[in-house]
């Protein structure tokens, strides 16, 4: 008895819904706190809110932080090689490079400075250390910029909660409800046959076109609430590299598996970039993957189809 509830319950469309959620609740939080886990700080992942760093973090960036012993920390005078390093200054987080580090009574004092500012920041303890940026990835963070508002977060719940609600009624009925009526034959066309697959395929792989050609030349500038100023641009690797050239006299492009990075000339030397992950490289590769399981698809079919006339 009691399997045959579990059975009807599983079935249940409004129960897998719940199950959905809750998984992908469970997943979030648990890729949050194995990160912090794997990276040594509680704070694994940050959204970049202002333009202190521009170019080389640029507002909405999310930046990877791993722990860091401040005795390891790499300053450089001249404001290029140096470590970029986040730090707490009160309630904030802020995220500038390494230029100067001294022990102070057994306590490291560290000086940091933006690479879009000339100043440095007041010299700061180790203890206010959160860790080293390794890594960043665009676009990202716009979303817990956003999120940043509480009014925001409470719209974004609220569309959240409308567009669930519609998932879930059911749509359509059960019966045919119109009344039957005396019709006179009517000469019938042959109906256009349209393959849905073939457009849905069409369709995914045009988006997914798009998506790595902007993500080599696009440029999106949105309004961004959660930044300073409330603004934020997306670009694309080569957009990246000319919004560098305003910053300096010659950019330098190096690329690896699934990142890029971009270092930039300045008067008195090369500035390191930050190694960055790389959509356009990912769209290639689910462009093959999914074109690489279509053509399986089709393969098993045409067997199956063979398979049948030899019967």
């Amino acid at each position: 008895m009691e399997v045959e509830t579990l059975k009807r319950l599983w079935k249940n469309e409004y129960f897998q819904t719940a199950i959905t959620i809750a998984l992908i609740i469970i997943m979030v939080f648990g890729f949050y706190f194995g990160a912090q886990a794997a990276l040594g700080t509680p704070y694994p992942a940050l959204a970049v809110a202002s333009g202190s760093m521009l170019p080389t973090l640029n507002i909405g960036d999310l930046i990877i932080v791993q722990k860091i012993d401040p005795a390891q920390i790499n300053a450089d005078p001249n404001g290029l090689t140096g470590d970029i390093l986040v730090y707490k200054r009160g309630n904030e987080l802020i995220v500038h490079r390494a230029v100067k580090i001294e022990l102070r009574n057994e306590v490291y004092y560290i000086t940091t400075r933006g690479d879009n500012s000339g100043a440095d920041d007041p010299a700061w303890p180790s203890t206010s250390l959160v860790g080293k940026v390794i890594a960043r990835i665009p676009y990202v963070g716009n979303l817990p910029l956003f999120l940043h508002s509480e009014r925001n977060m409470y719209i974004l719940f609220l569309i959240f909660l409308v567009i669930l609600i519609i998932l879930m009624l059911p749509f359509g009925s059960h019966g045919d409800e119109t009344p039957k009526e005396e019709k006179q034959p009517i000469e019938e066309k042959p109906p256009i046959k349209i393959d849905l697959n073939l457009v849905l395929y069409i369709l995914l792989s045009a988006i997914i076109v798009g998506f790595m050609i902007f993500n080599l030349w696009g440029s999106f500038t949105f309004w961004q609430p959660g930044a300073t100023p409330p603004q934020a641009t997306i670009r694309g690797v080569f957009s990246d590299l000319q919004f560098h050239e305003e910053f300096s006299s010659g950019v330098y492009l190096s690329q690896g598996f699934l990142t890029y990075k971009i270092d930039w000339k300045v008067n008195n030397g090369i500035r390191l970039g930050v190694p960055t992950f790389s959509w356009f490289q990912l769209s290639i590769i689910v462009l093959a993957i999914f074109n690489a399981w279509k053509l399986y698809n089709h393969f098993k079919a045409w067997k199956s189809r063979k398979r049948a006339e030899n019967v």
